[in-house]
Protein backbone atom coordinates (compact mmCIF):
# COMPACT_ATOMS: atom_id res chain seq x y z
CA UNK A 1 0.00 0.00 0.00
CA UNK A 2 1.10 3.45 -0.85
CA UNK A 3 2.41 5.24 2.29
CA UNK A 4 -0.27 7.92 3.50
CA UNK A 5 -2.52 6.05 1.57
CA UNK A 6 -4.96 5.03 4.63
CA UNK A 7 -4.76 8.61 6.15
CA UNK A 8 -5.96 10.01 3.05
CA UNK A 9 -8.70 7.57 2.81
CA UNK A 10 -9.92 8.59 6.32
CA UNK A 11 -9.11 11.99 6.48
CA UNK A 12 -11.99 11.75 3.13
CA UNK A 13 -14.57 9.78 4.92
CA UNK A 14 -14.67 12.22 7.51
CA UNK A 15 -18.13 14.71 6.02
CA UNK A 16 -19.99 11.61 5.71
CA UNK A 17 -18.42 10.13 9.23
CA UNK A 18 -19.54 13.55 10.71
CA UNK A 19 -23.04 13.46 9.36
CA UNK A 20 -23.53 9.93 10.65
CA UNK A 21 -22.20 11.32 14.14
CA UNK A 22 -24.58 14.15 14.11
CA UNK A 23 -27.36 12.29 13.48
CA UNK A 24 -27.28 9.79 16.20
CA UNK A 25 -26.92 12.89 19.00
CA UNK A 26 -29.73 14.14 17.40
CA UNK A 27 -31.40 11.04 17.98
CA UNK A 28 -30.36 10.94 21.74
CA UNK A 29 -30.61 14.86 22.06
CA UNK A 30 -33.62 14.53 25.05
CA UNK A 31 -31.44 12.08 27.11
CA UNK A 32 -28.43 14.61 26.49
CA UNK A 33 -30.24 17.46 27.52
CA UNK A 34 -31.59 16.25 30.85
CA UNK A 35 -27.65 14.67 31.38
CA UNK A 36 -26.57 18.07 31.08
CA UNK A 37 -29.32 20.43 32.86
CA UNK A 38 -29.44 17.62 35.83
CA UNK A 39 -25.59 17.96 36.36
CA UNK A 40 -24.10 20.35 39.11
CA UNK A 41 -20.91 20.62 36.69
CA UNK A 42 -19.53 19.29 33.60
CA UNK A 43 -16.04 17.36 33.67
CA UNK A 44 -14.10 16.05 30.66
CA UNK A 45 -11.60 13.35 30.48
CA UNK A 46 -9.26 12.57 27.52
CA UNK A 47 -6.28 11.77 25.91
CA UNK A 48 -4.25 12.65 22.94
CA UNK A 49 -6.45 13.58 20.25
CA UNK A 50 -9.49 12.99 22.62
CA UNK A 51 -7.93 15.60 25.11
CA UNK A 52 -8.03 17.85 22.07
CA UNK A 53 -11.55 17.27 21.32
CA UNK A 54 -12.26 17.71 24.95
CA UNK A 55 -11.12 21.17 24.77
CA UNK A 56 -13.65 21.91 22.12
CA UNK A 57 -16.29 20.56 24.06
CA UNK A 58 -15.27 22.96 27.36
CA UNK A 59 -15.97 25.89 25.02
CA UNK A 60 -19.18 24.22 23.59
CA UNK A 61 -20.85 23.42 26.90
CA UNK A 62 -19.49 26.66 28.66
CA UNK A 63 -20.95 28.73 25.61
CA UNK A 64 -23.91 26.97 25.10
CA UNK A 65 -25.34 25.83 28.45
CA UNK A 66 -23.97 27.64 30.57
CA UNK A 67 -23.15 25.23 32.97
CA UNK A 68 -19.42 24.83 34.69
CA UNK A 69 -16.90 22.76 32.31
CA UNK A 70 -13.03 21.74 32.75
CA UNK A 71 -10.85 18.61 31.95
CA UNK A 72 -9.20 16.73 33.89
CA UNK A 73 -5.78 14.90 33.69
CA UNK A 74 -7.25 11.36 33.70
CA UNK A 75 -4.11 10.15 35.49
CA UNK A 76 -4.49 12.67 37.76
CA UNK A 77 -7.96 11.54 38.71
CA UNK A 78 -7.39 7.76 38.44
CA UNK A 79 -3.79 7.49 39.79
CA UNK A 80 -3.66 10.31 41.95
CA UNK A 81 -5.71 12.82 44.44
CA UNK A 82 -6.87 15.87 42.30
CA UNK A 83 -8.75 17.00 45.54
CA UNK A 84 -12.07 17.50 43.85
CA UNK A 85 -15.33 16.79 44.62
CA UNK A 86 -17.18 14.89 41.75
CA UNK A 87 -20.69 14.63 43.24
CA UNK A 88 -23.33 15.51 40.99
CA UNK A 89 -21.16 16.30 38.01
CA UNK A 90 -21.98 15.05 34.88
CA UNK A 91 -18.33 12.99 34.06
CA UNK A 92 -17.81 12.67 30.08
CA UNK A 93 -15.15 9.89 29.41
CA UNK A 94 -13.65 9.97 25.96
CA UNK A 95 -11.58 7.11 24.29
CA UNK A 96 -11.39 6.22 21.03
CA UNK A 97 -10.68 2.72 21.56
CA UNK A 98 -12.31 2.58 25.38
CA UNK A 99 -9.14 0.53 26.57
CA UNK A 100 -6.53 3.66 27.83
CA UNK A 101 -5.80 2.40 31.37
CA UNK A 102 -5.76 5.98 32.56
CA UNK A 103 -9.25 7.07 31.51
CA UNK A 104 -10.77 4.10 33.02
CA UNK A 105 -9.11 4.41 36.10
CA UNK A 106 -10.51 8.01 35.77
CA UNK A 107 -14.31 6.83 34.64
CA UNK A 108 -14.43 4.44 37.14
CA UNK A 109 -13.50 6.73 40.34
CA UNK A 110 -15.16 9.32 39.18
CA UNK A 111 -18.69 6.75 39.11
CA UNK A 112 -17.42 5.90 42.67
CA UNK A 113 -17.72 9.54 43.83
CA UNK A 114 -21.37 9.74 42.57
CA UNK A 115 -20.65 11.02 39.43
CA UNK A 116 -23.24 10.25 36.56
CA UNK A 117 -20.36 9.08 33.48
CA UNK A 118 -21.45 9.61 29.74
CA UNK A 119 -18.79 7.78 27.44
CA UNK A 120 -17.61 8.99 23.90
CA UNK A 121 -16.04 6.49 22.10
CA UNK A 122 -15.77 4.89 18.72
CA UNK A 123 -15.37 1.26 20.36
CA UNK A 124 -19.30 1.09 22.13
CA UNK A 125 -18.43 -2.66 23.00
CA UNK A 126 -15.16 -1.88 24.79
CA UNK A 127 -14.15 -1.56 28.52
CA UNK A 128 -14.93 2.04 29.08
CA UNK A 129 -18.29 1.77 27.32
CA UNK A 130 -19.18 -0.91 29.99
CA UNK A 131 -18.58 1.31 32.82
CA UNK A 132 -21.48 3.28 31.63
CA UNK A 133 -24.74 2.73 33.35
CA UNK A 134 -26.95 1.62 30.69
CA UNK A 135 -26.80 2.02 26.90
CA UNK A 136 -27.98 5.53 26.58
CA UNK A 137 -25.00 6.54 28.61
CA UNK A 138 -22.82 5.78 25.55
CA UNK A 139 -22.45 7.98 22.52
CA UNK A 140 -20.74 5.93 19.24
CA UNK A 141 -18.67 8.46 17.46
CA UNK A 142 -19.45 6.53 14.11
CA UNK A 143 -15.65 6.97 12.98
CA UNK A 144 -15.62 3.21 11.43
CA UNK A 145 -12.48 1.45 11.67
CA UNK A 146 -9.13 3.67 12.22
CA UNK A 147 -6.27 2.08 10.89
CA UNK A 148 -3.66 4.90 10.29
CA UNK A 149 -2.00 5.63 13.38
CA UNK A 150 -2.88 9.46 13.17
CA UNK A 151 -6.46 10.01 14.74
CA UNK A 152 -8.36 12.08 11.50
CA UNK A 153 -12.25 11.28 11.19
CA UNK A 154 -12.18 9.76 15.27
CA UNK A 155 -11.28 13.30 15.98
CA UNK A 156 -14.25 15.29 13.93
CA UNK A 157 -16.68 12.59 14.76
CA UNK A 158 -15.96 13.12 18.54
CA UNK A 159 -16.08 16.97 18.31
CA UNK A 160 -19.85 16.55 16.59
CA UNK A 161 -20.26 14.38 19.85
CA UNK A 162 -19.65 17.11 21.91
CA UNK A 163 -21.40 19.98 19.59
CA UNK A 164 -24.61 17.68 20.19
CA UNK A 165 -24.60 17.31 23.60
CA UNK A 166 -23.60 21.17 23.64
CA UNK A 167 -26.75 22.29 21.57
CA UNK A 168 -29.30 19.18 22.63
CA UNK A 169 -30.96 22.29 24.50
CA UNK A 170 -30.51 24.37 21.01
CA UNK A 171 -32.61 21.72 18.57
CA UNK A 172 -33.01 24.04 15.86
CA UNK A 173 -28.93 25.24 16.60
CA UNK A 174 -28.19 21.52 16.05
CA UNK A 175 -30.20 20.61 13.12
CA UNK A 176 -28.79 23.83 11.22
CA UNK A 177 -25.29 21.83 11.85
CA UNK A 178 -26.62 18.67 10.78
CA UNK A 179 -27.94 20.14 7.52
CA UNK A 180 -24.58 22.23 6.70
CA UNK A 181 -21.48 21.26 8.37
CA UNK A 182 -20.72 18.05 6.24
CA UNK A 183 -21.68 20.07 3.22
CA UNK A 184 -19.13 22.25 4.54
CA UNK A 185 -16.07 19.62 5.34
CA UNK A 186 -16.50 18.39 1.93
CA UNK A 187 -16.28 21.51 0.37
CA UNK A 188 -12.78 22.34 2.23
CA UNK A 189 -11.63 18.98 1.06
CA UNK A 190 -12.67 19.43 -2.59
CA UNK A 191 -10.70 23.04 -2.37
CA UNK A 192 -6.88 23.13 -3.96
CA UNK A 193 -6.52 26.47 -2.33
CA UNK A 194 -7.52 24.85 0.94
CA UNK A 195 -3.97 23.84 1.62
CA UNK A 196 -0.75 25.52 2.85
CA UNK A 197 3.00 23.89 2.56
CA UNK A 198 5.23 23.04 5.62
CA UNK A 199 8.46 22.65 3.10
CA UNK A 200 11.41 24.19 4.78
CA UNK A 201 10.37 24.36 8.11
CA UNK A 202 11.57 23.26 11.51
CA UNK A 203 10.48 24.18 15.07
CA UNK A 204 6.43 24.55 14.83
CA UNK A 205 4.23 26.43 16.87
CA UNK A 206 0.25 26.55 16.31
CA UNK A 207 -2.10 28.96 18.41
CA UNK A 208 -5.83 29.55 18.69
CA UNK A 209 -8.32 31.42 21.07
CA UNK A 210 -11.72 29.73 22.02
CA UNK A 211 -13.23 28.05 19.66
CA UNK A 212 -9.60 27.42 17.74
CA UNK A 213 -7.77 26.08 20.78
CA UNK A 214 -9.02 22.90 20.09
CA UNK A 215 -7.40 22.95 16.55
CA UNK A 216 -4.16 23.99 17.75
CA UNK A 217 -3.96 21.29 20.22
CA UNK A 218 -4.75 18.47 17.70
CA UNK A 219 -3.03 20.47 14.72
CA UNK A 220 0.21 20.41 16.90
CA UNK A 221 -0.47 16.68 17.62
CA UNK A 222 -0.64 15.58 13.83
CA UNK A 223 2.54 17.20 12.89
CA UNK A 224 4.13 15.79 16.05
CA UNK A 225 3.33 12.14 15.23
CA UNK A 226 3.46 12.47 11.24
CA UNK A 227 6.98 14.43 10.83
CA UNK A 228 8.48 13.20 13.96
CA UNK A 229 9.51 16.89 15.72
CA UNK A 230 8.99 19.37 18.66
CA UNK A 231 5.43 21.41 18.02
CA UNK A 232 3.88 23.43 20.41
CA UNK A 233 0.46 24.87 20.70
CA UNK A 234 -0.89 27.60 22.64
CA UNK A 235 -3.74 29.80 23.00
CA UNK A 236 -3.44 33.08 20.64
CA UNK A 237 -3.54 35.51 23.65
CA UNK A 238 -0.86 33.16 26.09
CA UNK A 239 1.43 32.96 22.68
CA UNK A 240 1.44 36.79 22.65
CA UNK A 241 2.76 37.29 26.37
CA UNK A 242 6.23 36.49 26.04
CA UNK A 243 6.17 33.23 23.88
CA UNK A 244 6.25 35.35 20.85
CA UNK A 245 9.75 36.31 21.18
CA UNK A 246 10.97 32.45 20.82
CA UNK A 247 10.22 32.11 16.99
CA UNK A 248 12.55 33.30 14.59
CA UNK A 249 13.47 32.78 10.82
CA UNK A 250 12.88 28.87 10.10
CA UNK A 251 10.17 28.50 12.02
CA UNK A 252 6.62 28.22 11.29
CA UNK A 253 3.60 29.42 13.30
CA UNK A 254 -0.13 28.40 12.50
CA UNK A 255 -2.41 30.38 13.82
CA UNK A 256 -6.26 29.24 13.61
CA UNK A 257 -9.36 31.68 14.13
CA UNK A 258 -12.97 31.43 14.67
CA UNK A 259 -14.78 34.09 16.36
CA UNK A 260 -14.54 37.72 15.91
CA UNK A 261 -11.91 38.10 19.08
CA UNK A 262 -10.08 34.82 17.91
CA UNK A 263 -9.42 36.02 14.40
CA UNK A 264 -8.28 39.54 16.18
CA UNK A 265 -5.81 37.72 18.30
CA UNK A 266 -4.40 35.29 15.14
CA UNK A 267 -3.74 38.56 13.32
CA UNK A 268 -1.74 39.73 16.16
CA UNK A 269 -0.17 36.63 16.27
CA UNK A 270 0.60 36.41 12.45
CA UNK A 271 2.03 39.87 12.64
CA UNK A 272 3.95 39.60 15.62
CA UNK A 273 5.74 35.83 14.28
CA UNK A 274 6.23 37.65 11.45
CA UNK A 275 8.32 40.42 12.45
CA UNK A 276 11.12 37.99 14.38
CA UNK A 277 10.98 36.28 10.92
CA UNK A 278 8.77 33.18 11.46
CA UNK A 279 6.74 32.10 8.28
CA UNK A 280 3.33 32.09 9.24
CA UNK A 281 -0.06 30.40 7.92
CA UNK A 282 -3.66 31.48 8.68
CA UNK A 283 -6.40 29.19 9.12
CA UNK A 284 -9.81 30.78 9.35
CA UNK A 285 -12.69 32.67 7.63
CA UNK A 286 -11.93 35.33 5.84
CA UNK A 287 -10.21 38.80 7.38
CA UNK A 288 -7.43 40.73 6.90
CA UNK A 289 -4.24 38.36 7.66
CA UNK A 290 -1.25 39.30 6.87
CA UNK A 291 0.44 35.83 6.90
CA UNK A 292 2.34 34.46 4.05
CA UNK A 293 0.20 31.95 3.47
CA UNK A 294 -3.40 31.78 3.78
CA UNK A 295 -6.51 29.15 4.16
CA UNK A 296 -9.71 30.94 3.98
CA UNK A 297 -12.25 28.74 5.24
CA UNK A 298 -16.41 28.72 4.25
CA UNK A 299 -18.41 31.44 6.67
CA UNK A 300 -20.08 29.60 9.28
CA UNK A 301 -20.95 29.78 13.21
CA UNK A 302 -17.62 29.45 15.09
CA UNK A 303 -18.33 26.37 16.82
CA UNK A 304 -18.15 24.89 12.80
CA UNK A 305 -14.35 26.30 12.13
CA UNK A 306 -12.63 23.45 14.31
CA UNK A 307 -14.39 20.95 11.99
CA UNK A 308 -13.04 22.41 9.13
CA UNK A 309 -10.03 24.17 10.49
CA UNK A 310 -8.39 20.59 11.33
CA UNK A 311 -9.12 19.20 7.59
CA UNK A 312 -5.83 21.46 5.99
CA UNK A 313 -4.02 21.18 8.94
CA UNK A 314 -4.03 17.07 8.31
CA UNK A 315 -3.41 17.09 5.15
CA UNK A 316 -0.58 19.59 5.58
CA UNK A 317 1.12 17.28 8.06
CA UNK A 318 0.34 14.52 5.24
CA UNK A 319 2.24 15.63 2.63
CA UNK A 320 4.78 17.05 4.51
CA UNK A 321 5.37 13.82 5.76
CA UNK A 322 5.73 12.22 2.65
CA UNK A 323 7.92 15.00 1.54
CA UNK A 324 10.40 13.78 3.91
CA UNK A 325 10.04 10.05 2.84
CA UNK A 326 8.05 9.18 6.31
CA UNK A 327 5.15 7.26 6.17
CA UNK A 328 2.33 9.08 7.76
CA UNK A 329 0.27 6.01 8.45
CA UNK A 330 2.66 4.46 10.88
CA UNK A 331 4.61 6.88 12.87
CA UNK A 332 7.68 5.29 14.07
CA UNK A 333 7.58 4.62 17.37
CA UNK A 334 3.84 4.68 17.72
CA UNK A 335 0.60 2.36 17.89
CA UNK A 336 -2.59 3.54 17.52
CA UNK A 337 -3.27 2.57 21.48
CA UNK A 338 -1.61 4.11 24.04
CA UNK A 339 -0.80 2.07 27.52
CA UNK A 340 1.12 4.09 29.71
CA UNK A 341 1.90 2.01 32.95
CA UNK A 342 -0.15 2.39 35.79
CA UNK A 343 0.70 3.53 39.11
CA UNK A 344 -0.29 0.93 41.51
CA UNK A 345 -0.83 1.56 45.44
CA UNK A 346 2.72 -0.02 46.82
CA UNK A 347 3.96 2.90 44.79
CA UNK A 348 2.77 5.26 46.51
CA UNK A 349 3.74 3.81 50.11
Amino acid sequence: MDPGALMRAEMAEQPDRVAAALDGVWTARDYLGEAVRDARSVVLLGRGSSRSAATYGVHAIRTFTGKPAFQLSPAELGWGNPGVDLSGALVIAISQSGESREVLAAAQRATDQGARLLVITNSPESALARLARDRQSVLDCCAGGERAVPATKSFTTTLACLLGLALAGSPERLHQARRRLPGLMRAVLDDPEARFDLAGLSGFVLVGECFAESVAEEGAIKIRETLRTLVASLEASEFLHGSVNAVSAGNGVIAVGADPLGRHLAEQVVTEAGLRGAKTVYVGPSGDSPADQRVTLPEGLPEWVPFLAILPIQRAAHDAALALGLDPDTPAGLNKITRIGELRAADLA
